[in-house]
């Protein structure tokens, strides 16, 4: 497939990492990321799978190399796996997913035959109660035996994205960190993000833990940590790696320590909107493109609007709610 000319902002940073949310749905409520009684948007509003291949198609033309199936829970849409195949088919060189993994195990042989590249599993505890406190379900023992199944196909190593909260579960910080000394993990924790109803900030004040802080517990009860070159500069995780470790341990820090300057994500959410940055609101529409008589060169139009609009570098992430919850950008 022949490239067009690559897909720059106006701040010259190259935007070669699709995430595509395939759904808004999900078999979790956690607490971070949806309330209760949260409303999904009708099905009839959400794209065809079909329609998210060709947004791919339209950006893979434009130099974007990476992309990632999220939700929601992109395990809960049917036809995903068969959908990781055909992003696979049209040659992009990264294709990966997040997961809550309550119904990954199932899917391990597919989702290897079709290609999958890397998986990322959401996990938050080690403690079952405290799982069913944060994810409103209780559900840690099948999720704690996909990562083990996981571990034993070609999708491992696997990724282990934490969320930090303080009074909730920084105090597993140190086992957390340890599973990377027994298992082929990367553990990473991602600093809370203050989205989903909390109007004035005061939940998010008093949950939040830098990224800085998390190091430096694990280093004061585990020993030190040696830094790990990043593959991709781009990426967000800060990692280290114990001596002789198989696993590394990381931090994403997007509050205290924002990572705009290197930024080269984009993200199509299940109802047919590029969001270009989670710091913001904005929302790009696409879905009357993508179903146009002739929908890649309208495509293209959308994404280089997009690209003269994503934010600049340095913004710091204000403390009021955002809009959308976390499960209907896609993370």
């Amino acid at each position: 497939m022949a490239q067009l000319t690559q897909l720059t902002d106006s701040y010259q940073r190259k935007m070669d990492y699709l995430r595509i949310s395939v759904t808004d749905r999900c078999n979790f409520r956690c607490q971070y990321c949806m309330p209760e009684d949260i409303k999904f948007q009708d099905k009839s509003r959400i794209l065809t799978l079909e329609e998210m291949l060709t947004f791919a198609e339209a950006c893979l033309q434009l130099g974007v190399t990476k992309v990632r199936v999220t939700g929601g829970e992109p395990l809960v849409r049917k036809g995903v796996v068969k959908f990781v195949g055909w992003l696979k088919d049209l040659g992009f060189e990264d294709v990966t997913m997040t997961t809550n993994g309550y119904l990954l195990e199932e899917h391990l042989d597919g989702l290897v035959e079709a290609g999958l590249d890397r998986i990322n599993i959401s996990l938050d505890t080690l403690q079952p109660e405290k799982f069913a406190f944060i994810t409103r379900r209780d559900h840690f023992g099948k999720v704690w035996s996909a990562v083990m199944a996981a571990l034993e196909t070609p999708l491992s190593p696997v990724k282990i994205n934490a969320v930090a909260m303080r009074g909730v579960n920084d105090d597993e910080i140190a086992d957390m960190a340890k599973l990377t000394m027994r298992y082929p993990m990367h553990v990473r924790f991602i600093e809370l993000m203050p989205l989903n109803g909390d109007t004035d900030g005061s939940r998010f004040r008093k949950l939040f833990i830098s990224g800085k802080e998390i190091l430096e517990r694990v280093q004061r009860e585990l020993g030190d940590l040696e830094p790990v070159e990043k593959e991709d500069p781009a990426a967000p995780a800060d990692e280290f790696r114990f001596e002789g470790a198989p696993g590394t341990f990381g931090i994403i820090t997007p509050v205290s320590e924002p990572f705009c300057a290197r930024c080269s994500r984009l993200r199509l959410t299940a109802d047919g909107k590029i969001h270009p940055c989670l710091l913001t609101d904005l929302d790009v529409p696409v879905k009357e493109a993508i179903r146009s008589p002739d929908p890649i060169p309208a495509i293209h139009e959308v994404l280089w609007k997009t690209a003269r609009v994503k934010p600049p570098a340095g913004l710091t992430l204000p403390e009021e709610a955002r809009n959308r919850t976390m499960s209907q950008i896609g993370g």
